[in-house]
């Protein structure tokens, strides 16, 4: 049994690599297989297998809490970096409001969903503790908005328990996966759909194209490395002044308690979000290039599976009660996102993009978008990673009102 933090660590990062090769390979099982469950499901439930095997024990393992309150904040700042807000400006109003308007939709939706289960299934779900229905959902609604590293950014604010979180997780796999197929199909007939919606096809976005220079060779190994560097020293920085904020709060403010707002993770998340902004407006998300984000995503995927590790299966015995508040949640999205279509006469792309951008996040938007015309994919992925600038911000807050929902 491996049992040790070093131990811990190095299996993990083996496995992350084993996971990472196999779904970039070429092999047809592969593919097919990672078509059917994600990167972040397999990295989600992988290590709870050999946790329930006993391969590995992380109970005394104190790995998890030093990386989470150092590598979130860190990743989700190498994200943001790559946001390219003025190339975001030429894609088009209507297309940028009806992802605005998704976003919108899925903050409405989560509190309404959460006071509709709290109505239907009062003894069901918890209310009080770390398990609450409104820390997970806190939590799901982090990576509607942004992705998998609001998601953990939220969790770790109001410190939701390992059962809910497992449960959400699950949830947004099955979600957002079946939706994706759904939106795939709906791209095969959106000629017939806009012709039943009596869409005006004159409401195109502007295509664009990748403009994000490419460094090569040395320079851009260089590149690579100077961001990295500034980054860390970036998070030092974030970290220290996160500290003083939070003794502060802690001291001097002890009414924001209620709120999470002395945690200094709280603020550490919200300094590496704005000097990631901040960052974004510089030279510095042109040498932001694939290889780099790639650090970002394996060092969110290592969170994952270090996660996983402590998954309590017992947890999902109210998951049928959870799909059920989460259909609610996700016809309340469509139902808002498909009104406002029909009002502007806007084509069924728009629909499906928006939606994806919102739901499905970085990874499989630009998939959707190309789907529906092959020009879409570099604005889907603009707005997309937009999502990481605001997810954890806005579902901290609406978490926070969410508590106040119970029977």
């Amino acid at each position: 049994m491996i049992s040790s933090e070093c131990g811990i660590v190095m299996f993990l990062i083996s496995l992350l690599v084993v996971v990472l090769y196999s779904n970039s390979s070429s092999c047809l099982f592969f593919k097919r297989f990672y078509s059917v469950f994600p990167v972040m499901f397999i990295c989600y439930t992988l290590p709870a297998v050999f946790s329930f095997f006993n391969v590995v024990d992380a109970s005394r393992s104190s790995v998890d809490d030093y990386f989470k309150a150092h590598l979130i904040p860190f990743s989700l700042f190498l994200l943001i970096v790559s946001t390219d807000f003025i190339t975001l400006k030429s894609v088009g109003g209507k297309i940028l409001l009806m992802f605005f308007i998704g976003t919108v939709g899925v903050c409405i939706g989560g509190p309404i969903s959460l006071w509709i289960g709290s109505k239907l299934f009062p003894e069901e779900l918890l209310w009080q503790g770390g398990d609450a229905a409104w820390r997970g959902m806190a939590t799901l609604m982090a990576n509607w908005l942004g992705g998998t590293a609001n998601q953990l950014v939220v969790k770790e604010i109001h410190q939701v328990g390992e059962a809910i979180f497992a449960v959400m997780m699950t949830i947004n796999v099955v979600f957002s996966g079946v939706w994706m197929a759904i939106l795939l199909f709906l791209a095969k007939k959106q000629e017939a759909i806009d012709r039943m919606l009596d869409a005006d096809l004159n409401n195109l976005p502007v295509f664009i194209e990748d403009d994000i220079t490419r460094l090569n060779g040395k320079k851009h190994f260089i590149g690579c490395m100077l961001l990295i560097s500034f980054s860390l020293f970036i998070f030092l920085f974030c970290h220290s002044v996160s500290e003083f904020l939070s003794l502060t709060v802690n001291n001097r403010f002890p009414y924001l308690l209620h709120y999470n707002l002395g945690s200094s993770f709280f603020w550490s998340m919200i300094l590496s979000t704005l000097l990631g902004i901040l960052l974004s407006m510089t030279y510095a998300r042109h040498v932001f290039v694939k290889q780099v984000r790639f650090v970002s995503f394996f060092l969110l995927y290592f969170m994952i599976m270090n996660i996983g590790l402590n998954i309590e299966f017992a947890s999902f015995q109210s998951i049928f009660y959870y799909f059920i508040i989460g259909l609610i949640w996700f016809f309340t999205h469509i139902i808002i996102l498909l009104l406002f279509c029909l009002y502007f006469k806007l084509p069924i792309l728009y629909f499906a993009i928006a939606s994806q951008c919102n739901i499905g996040g970085a990874a499989s938007a630009p998939v959707v978008a190309s789907a529906f015309h092959p020009k879409l994919g570099s604005i889907a992925v603009l707005m997309a990673v937009l999502g990481y600038t605001w997810a954890s911000f806005i579902a901290s807050i609406i978490g926070s009102f969410m508590q106040f929902i119970h029977p």
